[in-house]
C-alpha cells in the first residue's frame, strides 16, 4: 500500500469511527416515548460495537505510526534558502 492509499484509507476509517461512535451511544439504552406509549430496544450490542472502535482505533494508531516513520526517513529537496526565505522586510 502507498502511503497516500493509506492516508486516504485513514480518513475512511476515521469516519466510519464516528459513525460507530454515534450507533454505540445510541444503542447504549432503551428509549421510551409516552406518545403513543413506545419503547424502542436495541438492535446492537454496545460492548460489540465497542469492541469494533476499539480494533479500528488501533488499527489508525499502526497506520499513523508508519506513515510517520516513513515521513521520518524520507528526505525531500526543497528549493530555496529557509533563512532568505524568512528574513524580515527592509
Amino acid at each position: 500500500m502507498t502511503i497516500c492509499e493509506c492516508l486516504i484509507l485513514i480518513k475512511a476509517v476515521q469516519a466510519r469511527v464516528g459513525e460507530l461512535s454515534a450507533l454505540r451511544n445510541e444503542v447504549a439504552g432503551t428509549k421510551t416515548y409516552f406518545e403513543p406509549k413506545k419503547t424502542i430496544e436495541p438492535n446492537y450490542s454496545v460492548v460489540k460495537v465497542d469492541e469494533k472502535i476499539t480494533k479500528l482505533r488501533q488499527w489508525l494508531y499502526k497506520a499513523e505510526a508508519k506513515v510517520k516513520q516513513a515521513n521520518a526517513i524520507t528526505q525531500i529537496d526543497v528549493p530555496g534558502d529557509v533563512d532568505e526565505l524568512l528574513q524580515p522586510i527592509q
